[in-house]
């Protein structure tokens, strides 16, 4: 459900910035401030009456409120814009629970000239308003909560509400596109950031979500299991922020021209004819289309989706595009879309458990893979990737929950059957090798899920058993 509609978001920004302009010339209490404040509280009150929170901010230079654009900016909007700019922010994130008191002083410390980020964040702090939150321009760091991480790492809960947003956001894109609409790109944009910020902690911390298998919705579950594992590649190998972003971005929509391609073809259980293959090899160029006119993407992110089948050796599709020059972005997408959809049950296909997916792998480098990006792929995977179901020394099952970087052999597990055969109703968490060199037990075999009717993604987010 949308907090605001686009005249809900307009008149919320217009009345933000008139306060903002108006404390200029009188005190808080003085009718001209206080009736817009009065109006601005309901309007943020309604918001966040239907969602956690609220965020507004600017992307590209556009002005942005939740899934509104303003592409062509008020004198309201503009000012605003410039105000923001100067203060180096890139979003002001607003949550349940905002008192008017808060919203009035953050209006007045926001309007005060000469107040850059990190004092704006410092009086913040000091004047107690704990529901507004700000983000430095290109980055997803909450200078006014030195203390607290909003995306820790090991808050899966957020994890997982993250990638929920990552697949609305998806969904949208699509259902616009279906409708003859140029998407937005901003909720994708605003997600991939708060992934990127996880990513550049711990590559791996995300690993777990791309072991959510929603069959329903397959296309949508790929797309953004693809632009996790984009992502956490790109980290791994360390690459900068901004390049991780790309990844992120050029993943979650690598597939997005398959919306203009014919429902029958896209479903299909059996083997495509070539005439079907043929239509179906346009997607990639239909998604570069596609992304080339939304606002706020750069150019090489269609690049990225353009050139993601094209295979190492660029034998691949669209032929016509295998002698451009392409960066080795979409030789990571590649490994990442190969990897989700092997280890994926399709119509056509039993799936592959996560650790003999890259030995599957391992056998097409050099034509459709690159042969170093996997071996940076499997040793960030590590032995036992994770997803894994694997039997204990101890014959207890455990599925792999967050691997090694120490001890490969020695993942951290969630148990889920005991020794005798019983399934437990809550897995228990155990390190196979503990700092102090103590271990807990060996992995002695790999467990197919289906024999065990397990379904792995369930028990590799927190509290989602």
């Amino acid at each position: 459900m949308e907090s605001l509609d686009n005249q809900g978001a307009l008149r919320m920004i217009t009345l933000f910035s008139g306060a903002v302009k108006g404390m200029a010339f009188y005190p808080a209490s003085h009718p001209a401030i206080r009736q817009p404040l009065l109006e601005l509280d309901k309007v943020l009150g309604s918001a966040l009456g239907r969602a956690a929170e609220v965020s507004w901010g600017i992307i590209d230079g556009v002005m942005f409120f939740e899934e509104h654009l303003f592409i062509t900016p008020s004198t309201a909007i503009a000012d605003l814009s410039n105000r923001m700019l100067e203060k180096d922010i890139g979003r002001v994130i607003m949550s349940a629970g905002l008192t008017f008191d808060e919203l009035e002083r953050f209006v007045r410390l926001f309007s005060a000239k000469g107040s850059g980020f990190e004092l704006l964040g410092a009086q913040i702090m000091q004047e107690g308003i704990t529901h507004i939150r700000l983000v430095r321009q290109g980055e997803e760091t909450f200078e006014n909560q030195p203390d607290e991480d909003p995306y820790d790492s090991d808050d899966n809960g957020d994890s997982l509400a993250t990638y929920g947003q990552a697949l609305k956001a998806i969904q949208s894109i699509c259902r616009d596109i279906e409708r003859g609409r140029i998407p937005h790109s901003a909720p994708v944009i605003r997600v991939v950031d708060r992934m990127v910020g996880i990513t550049m902690q711990d590559p791996s911390t995300l690993l777990g979500l791309t072991m959510i298998k929603d069959y329903d919705n397959y296309t949508f579950n790929h797309c953004v299991n693809v632009g996790v594992l984009a992502m956490a590649l790109g980290a791994s190998l360390g690459m900068d922020t901004m390049s991780v972003k790309s990844l992120g971005i050029a993943g979650q929509l690598h597939d997005i021209g398959k919306t203009m391609i014919p429902k029958l073809i896209l479903n299909k259980p059996g083997k495509l004819s070539s005439a079907e293959f043929d239509e179906m090899k346009r997607h990639p160029e239909l998604g570069a289309k596609i992304i080339r006119e939304m606002k706020g993407l750069d150019p090489h992110i269609a690049q990225i989706v353009l050139g993601h089948h094209l295979h190492f050796n660029r034998s691949g599709y669209p032929e016509w595009a295998q002698k451009l020059p392409f960066n080795q972005m979409i030789d990571i997408v590649a490994i990442a879309d190969t990897y989700d959809a092997i280890t994926t049950l399709r119509v056509y296909q039993h799936p592959v458990n996560p650790r003999a997916a890259l030995t599957e792998m391992q056998k097409i480098v050099g034509t459709y893979l690159d042969g170093a990006l996997v071996a940076a792929f499997v040793e960030m995977m590590g032995k036992y990737p994770v997803g894994t179901l694997v039997r204990l020394d101890t014959n207890e099952v455990a599925v792999v929950y967050r691997p090694n970087p120490l001890d490969e052999e020695a993942p951290t597990v969630r148990i889920l059957i005991e020794g005798d055969g019983t399934r437990l109703s809550v897995p228990i968490e155990r390190s196979l090798a503990e700092q102090n060199g103590v271990r807990y037990a060996n992995v002695v075999a790999v467990v197919d899920p289906h024999l065990k009717n397990i379904n792995v993604g369930k028990f590799v987010v927190s509290g989602n058993y």
